[in-house]
Formats: structure tokens, sequence, C-alpha cells
């Protein structure tokens, strides 16, 4: 064969190899993937910006499922076995050890109740027990005021300190912990450290509703987080507005989801640490945006508690947490919003 044809089919040859090869790594990459599941009692869903092989996403798939799979044994009561159980079940005032990461999200949570001034309270799973909101649920008429204040005197963040060394220790024996407040919140950020290990960049990270934000979305533009309105039904998309972001979180709570009606009145599955009470109020969500899902999740749980004056008071006096509240007023929605909020979020109201 001569010389210039052999060249001619050595070229053809090797173009025929560079097609196959990029048509299979085509076939092969997931652009912008999209992850789906369920954990701590609801689901997740995460998107990416950027190109995976099947195998690197195989791969952080797994990595993620394994991330939520050790805090939700860490952070629920609804596993016997957990960690929050083994601790909750030990009647000692000496100092127990748990993990870093369980450790950390206890001192998280005293913090905020601090700085909330007890509005919020991670000590209350006797109380959420008592009036079936919890992982020992009972059935029947709500509670008897004598008998949420004897269970509210087994309560109190101020009797549970975090120790050095990862060790918690109870004033009273029988405290317990809850840190379903923000435990969802924890776990979006955990994921978020996860991503930027990974060395991405961009993402939209949403668990049971509370969501994490980097970068821009798939359009190049701020991620979208749609508020829902609290008078939709229970699969009805309706919005009341949109939050506009490229990095930080936001989380709501509310009483158009988790409540119980007690003589025609709605009670949320939210518990006024003062009280003992479920709340009952003409506010009907507090959506929170915050850097982190923690702080979001763990203030909106705090804000809701307040009213709503004094919970305007005391979110302005943050300077990188921003609210709104919606209300209920003669069978209409009205909305409050902290200083900051219109301005750092670009809020569109859709309602």
């Amino acid at each position: 064969m001569p010389r210039n044809q052999l060249i001619k089919s050595g070229l053809f040859l090797l173009l025929l190899l560079g097609l196959m090869v990029g048509g299979s790594w085509r076939a092969n990459r997931i652009e912008n993937p999209l992850f789906r599941g369920e954990t701590m009692g609801t689901t997740y869903s995460i998107r990416l910006i950027g190109v995976l092989t099947k195998k690197e996403a195989n791969r952080l798939a797994e990595r993620m499922d394994a991330l939520l799979l050790t805090i939700n044994q860490q952070m629920s009561t609804w596993l016997e076995d957990s960690e929050i159980s083994t601790f909750n079940r030990h009647q000692s005032t000496a100092p127990f050890p748990v993990s870093e990461e369980f450790a950390l999200v206890t001192k998280s949570a005293l913090a905020l109740a601090a700085a909330s001034d007890g509005a919020f309270d991670p000590t209350l799973q006797p109380l959420l027990n008592l009036w079936g909101f919890g992982s020992e649920s009972r059935a029947g008429e709500p509670p008897s005021p004598a008998q949420i204040e004897e269970i509210r005197e087994s309560t109190g963040w101020d009797k549970i300190t975090v120790e050095m060394d990862a060790k918690l220790r109870k004033d009273l024996p029988d405290i317990q912990l809850a840190l379903g407040a923000i435990a969802k919140g924890y776990a979006v950020d955990r994921l978020g450290e996860l991503l930027r290990e990974e060395a991405f960049e961009e993402w939209f990270i949403e668990v049971g509703g509370e969501v994490l934000v980097a970068g821009k979305n798939t359009d190049r533009v701020a991620w979208k987080i749609g508020i829902q309105s609290p008078d939709a039904q229970f699969f009805d998309t309706t919005l009341h507005g949109i939050v506009q972001a490229t990095n930080g979180a936001v989380a709501t709570s509310g009483s158009y989801r988790n409540y119980v009606e007690v003589e025609g009145k709605r009670y949320a599955h939210i518990l006024d640490p003062q009280s003992g009470q479920a709340v009952y109020s003409d506010l009907v969500s507090v959506s929170v945006v915050a850097p982190s899902c923690l702080e979001a999740d763990g203030w909106a749980t705090a804000l809701y508690v307040m009213d709503v004056e004094s919970g305007l008071k005391k979110i302005n006096e943050l300077p990188t947490v921003e609210a709104l509240f919606i209300c209920s007023s003669n069978e209409n929605l009205v909305a409050y919003y902290s200083d900051g909020f219109m301005e750092k979020t670009s809020y569109e109201t859709t309602y």
C-alpha cells in the first residue's frame, strides 16, 4: 500500500477511534446531575452544576447517603439505638461522652437558645412526647395544664452543658434532648461541606424543605427558592413568593403542615418552652434567610414561638439573618418583613 494511503488510512482509523471514544464519553457523562432520595423521615434533592461520569456520580451519591445515614443515626429520637436516644436514657448527671458532631450540634442549639432568650429550647423531648409530637407519641386528648407543668419541670436549655472532649452533662438526670428543629439544617450544611470537598462550587441542596445554595443555577442566574403559601393544600405548589440567592440558606416553620386541631383551633407541632403549650397564634409561617441552614432552621422555630413584633425586633438585631412572617388576618394573608429581607433576597411576591 502506498505511503500516502497508509497515512490516510491511519488518520481515518484515529478519527474513527476518536469518534468512538468521544461518543462513549458523552454517553457516560451526566451534566448538572440531580440526586434524590429519602432521609430523616423526609426527602432530599440535590442539584449540582458541573459534569460527572456515571461512576463519579455513583460514588458521590454513596458518600452523600452515607453522611445522611450517619447524621440520622446520631440525631434521630425515632431510633432506639441512636446517639441521642442513648443519651436521653442516661439517667445521671455524670459527664456523658458523645461524638464530636453531636457535641457541636448540641452546642449550636444551646447558643441559639441563649440568643433567642429561650424561645428555642432543645430540651423539650418529654413535652413533645406528652403532646403526641415526639417519638413516644400518646393518643387521645391534649395534655392537661397539670400534666404539662409536671413535665415542664424536666426541661430547660440551661440545665445541660457541653464540656471539653465532647462530653455532655445534665443538671437533672431526666433532661432529654430533641434536636429535630436543627438536625435537617445541620445535615444540609454538612452536604454543602462535602460538595466543597469534592471541588463543586455551585449547587442547590434541599432536605425536607430546608435549602442551601451556592453559585448560580443552570440558567446562570441566582437560584430561585419558592416560599409556599401557607393556605395551599398539601399537594398544592402555590407560592407566596420567590427568594433569589447565590449563597446562603432558607428554612421555614409554621402551622400549615404539622399541626393538631383542638375544638376547631389549629396548634402547631412547635411548643412554647415557657408555657409548655403548643403554639397557637395568627402567625402561620416564618421563613428565615441565613448564612447556614442550621441557623435558618433554628431561628425559624424560635421566631415562630415569638409574636411578630418581638420576632422582628430580635431578627433586626442580627446583621446576617433576615425573616419573613406570614400571618392570617380575617382569612387573608398578611406579610411582615425584617428590615433587610427584601433587598437581600430580591423577593418577588407571587401570591
